[in-house]
This record gives C-alpha cells, sequence and structure tokens, in this order.
C-alpha cells in the first residue's frame, strides 16, 4: 500500500500523516470506534484481520504531538475480495473531521483496491448517519440497497452503497 511519508517536524507539511493499520494499533481503536458511533469488533478480531487474513487492510492518520509521540486521528479497515472493495470502517475524530483526513484514508484505499484488482467498492451506513452519507456521496458512492436492522445499539437499518472504482 502507498502512503503519504511521515513529515518531518519543519518540512511545511500538516500535522498528521497515513501509515499502515497493523494489529499493534487494535487496542487504540475502541475510543474512536464509541465516539464516532462504529461497533467495536474487539481486539482480538482486528488483531486476527490484520495478521491472518490477507484479503483485509488498513489505513491511519496519526498526529504528532508535542510529545514525541503519535495519536490516532482517524482509520480505515477494509477488504479486498475479488473485484470487490468492501470499506468495513472509516472513522476520525470529530476535531479532525473536515480537514481532509477521511478523504485521504478513503482515497488511500481505492488505490489499494484497484491494485488488489477490484472494480467496485461497497459499503453499509447506518441510515441517520447523515453526515457519513454526504461524505460517501461527495466520493462517488450511491445507494443500492438497504439491510434491514442491520445495526444493533440501537438498532437501525443501513443503506448499502456502492461506487465503481475507476
Amino acid at each position: 500500500m502507498r502512503l503519504q511519508k511521515k513529515p518531518e517536524p519543519d518540512d511545511g507539511m500538516s500535522d498528521y500523516y497515513l501509515a499502515c493499520l497493523t494489529p499493534a494499533d487494535a487496542d487504540r481503536l475502541k475510543p474512536l470506534e464509541e465516539l464516532v458511533r462504529l461497533a467495536f469488533w474487539g481486539e482480538e478480531n482486528y488483531r486476527r484481520f490484520l495478521e491472518e487474513l490477507p484479503e483485509y487492510f488498513g489505513c491511519k492518520a496519526v498526529r504528532i504531538t508535542g510529545r514525541n509521540r503519535d495519536e490516532l486521528i482517524g482509520f480505515l479497515l477494509a477488504r479486498a475480495l475479488y473485484e470487490s472493495l468492501e470499506l468495513l470502517k472509516l472513522g476520525v475524530f470529530p476535531q479532525w473531521q473536515r480537514r481532509g483526513v477521511g478523504t485521504q484514508l478513503i482515497e488511500t484505499a481505492f488505490s489499494e483496491g484497484l491494485r488488489r484488482g477490484c472494480s467496485r467498492c461497497f459499503l453499509e451506513v447506518r441510515k441517520s448517519n447523515e453526515n457519513a452519507i454526504q461524505f460517501y456521496y461527495g466520493h462517488g458512492f450511491r445507494i443500492a440497497g438497504t439491510r434491514i436492522h442491520y445495526y444493533t445499539d440501537p438498532v437501525e437499518d443501513a443503506w448499502v452503497m456502492e461506487k465503481e472504482l475507476a
């Protein structure tokens, strides 16, 4: 997967960078997922997906803090199966939303999907998540169907959205 280089402190780039999501990141996902209402699948599942199942991949957006530590600000988890790329998770902390982080994450997934031979991309999104739906519309997705009672806590239907990959 091709990712943006890690910025040097004075190179004029933004204050975050993209990197591959690794099994070691599994314990960092839960706080973000809880805040943006994604269903946390458990650290062991994320580790297994990223270690053992080659069709799964992910990327993360990381901010360099003043203490020379990296802080997760967003991530994406996807899988490529035959001609289909499925976006499984995309989350960005609210204070980093509408700053291009989600766009960089999703475009990285599109590139990796194309590299793996995918021609279409799918995802599910809560019908009530208007911000996410508008974000996906802005990236060329359209509604392809509905999954009844797909989500729990609370129970809610999902839109299935799809996009052709160029």
